[in-house]
């Protein structure tokens, strides 16, 4: 059974609230939002997401129990706490994003920690363009640098179904690769990107329909992700200052991912050229450089990235410290 959201709106904002509230005879809903983004919620009772104690269920369950359904509003983490306690307490959630940074605003995945966890997809998603609009252009550079990333997803997750059997999803497949090089021909063959804000927002709901409809992360998320993730650790372990974002992350990790396709034959020149462009072309970053990182750091994150989760891709068993400084000075990503 595929379970994706019943009503998507983009566009209509608050307004479109009350009527699919009223459709779903949800009467009661608490709001999860951001400080900084409370000024965009509905005049329901609300929690910071920031006040919410992740490690018991019984304490969540409390906060929500006078309630029939959750609505996130904000970002990443608004939206995940949302779907996250909804899911604890057994009650729908309803998804509206400020901005479009990456596909959690339409997922069933959780990312509150590594490694992700599935849980139930919104029951709605409530788009306000204004407010998009008006978010950071750093975020929305994200978001397409996520999009981006659905190519060499599948086709990592094409090669694991190829070696070692995976199951593997064609129509989930197709879907996201075709989500993603639609935005990203859009970027490339339009002089003026006017409607790239609501063409990604569009993408990203699409790609993350892709992952309820696999039941799995697998449409759109692979070796860049895992390259990403990497790098979140690296930060961590060095305390380092890059303010470098996910979506960033897995742009540039899409680079290496699809050089390292392109040398295996199973990625044409073009496409891969053409992931570079268009994201250089939005403005995200195509380089470690310009992500902020030492040229060591990104070696040893490449090295590492293989062990971040059980997950088989274009790195398959690892790669060693050379072979990756190669990989990397080749890709062009240092």
């Amino acid at each position: 059974m595929i379970t994706i959201p019943r009503y998507i709106t983009i566009d209509n904002g608050i307004d479109a609230l009350y009527d699919i509230l009223l459709k779903l005879n949800l009467k009661n809903p608490l709001v999860i939002v951001g400080k900084k983004t409370k000024k965009y919620a509905p005049e329901f009772d609300y929690v910071y997401y920031s006040d919410i104690n992740l490690k018991d269920e019984k304490v969540i369950k409390d906060i929500t129990k006078e309630y029939d359904s959750i609505i996130g509003v904000g970002g990443g983490k608004s939206i995940d706490m949302a779907k996250y306690v909804a899911y604890c307490s057994k009650i729908p959630y309803i998804s509206m994003p400020t901005t479009a940074s990456n596909d959690g605003i339409a997922s069933p995945v959780v990312s509150l920690k590594q490694p992700s966890s599935m849980v139930d997809p919104p029951i709605a998603i409530i788009v306000d363009m204004s407010i998009i609009k008006k978010s950071p252009r750093k975020l929305l550079k994200a978001g397409f640098g996520d999009v981006i990333s659905n190519i060499t997803a599948v086709l990592d997750w094409k090669l694991a179904h190829r070696e070692i059997g995976e199951e593997y999803s064609e129509s989930s497949a197709i879907f996201s690769k075709t989500i993603a090089e639609e935005l990203m021909h859009y970027v490339l063959n339009n002089s003026s990107i006017k409607d790239f804000p609501e063409k990604l927002v569009k993408a990203l709901i699409g790609s993350g329909i892709t992952i309820s409809m696999a039941k799995s992360t697998r449409p759109a998320s692979g070796s860049e992700h895992l390259f990403s993730h990497a790098l979140d650790y690296l930060k961590m372990k060095y305390e380092l200052d890059i303010e470098s974002l996910h979506g960033e992350q897995c742009g540039v990790g899409s680079i290496i991912s699809s050089y390292l396709h392109h040398r295996e034959n199973s990625l044409d020149k073009e496409s891969m050229v053409n992931i570079r462009l268009s994201l250089k072309k939005v403005g995200v970053p195509t380089t470690g450089k310009e992500l902020g990182f030492e040229d060591d750091i990104l070696i040893e994150a490449l090295t590492l990235a293989h062990t971040i989760r059980n997950r088989y891709t274009i790195l398959r068993k690892g790669i060693s410290k050379e072979t990756s400084e190669s990989i990397l000075r080749e890709a062009g990503v240092i």
